[in-house]
């Protein structure tokens, strides 16, 4: 009896140490990049080429200015959206591949939490002020002289929404590569066995 039970043993143990990653494991996997990718394009496409482009072809920038905002305004909202489907396909990641408690795993889902955090503030206070800002001056704040208060008041909030995208590009890229190193499906089981 006691040579069946150790023969047992070591199967079971090879079982759990090669688990394979299911087809579910591949569609959270797909998934997950084609919203982390539909979210850094369009924020690369908008940075690149969108704002650039109306500042150097319409013939007001009140006009270029106000089609930015409307753009910028669609995508802080798709941001938000994708934002929250990332958290949501990411815990579920995480908790199928067993890393949700490590220090991996806690940084995976911090990235996307703080990049959602990050563009709900870029939409509700940064574009909000600005919004205000440009509705209280007629939309004409380059006639103000440059000195102005109120044009440097809109000129500090607009680098902040800079500020607020290049850092959601900058930590979508980062978890775009981390995901890849930490959570491909076949390294998952690999990844279990190190811990």
């Amino acid at each position: 009896m006691t040579p069946a039970i150790s023969s047992a043993a070591p199967a079971a143990a090879s079982t759990t140490s090669v688990a394979r990653a299911t087809p579910l494991d591949a569609a959270l996997d797909a998934a997950q990049t084609l919203i982390l990718s539909l979210w850094l394009g369009a924020m690369a496409f908008f940075s690149a080429a969108v704002a650039p482009s109306a500042f150097g072809v319409l013939p007001t920038r009140a006009l270029a200015g106000a089609l930015v905002n409307s753009v910028l305004g669609k995508l802080e909202w798709w941001g938000l959206a994708c934002g929250l489907l990332l958290i949501g396909l990411q815990s579920v990641q995480l908790w199928r591949g067993g890393l949700l408690g490590t220090w991996k795993g806690r940084l995976l889902m911090a990235l996307p939490v703080v990049m959602t955090l990050d563009v709900a503030v870029s939409k509700l206070v940064v574009s909000a002020r600005l919004a205000a800002l440009r509705a209280g001056l007629g939309g004409e704040i380059e006639r103000l002289p440059l000195g102005d208060p109120l044009r440097l008041t809109f000129a500090a909030w607009h680098q902040y929404s800079v500020w607020l995208m290049a850092f959601n590009l900058l930590a979508g890229a980062a978890l775009v590569v981390l995901c890849r190193a930490w959570m491909r499906p076949p390294t998952l089981s690999a990844m279990r066995e190190k811990r």
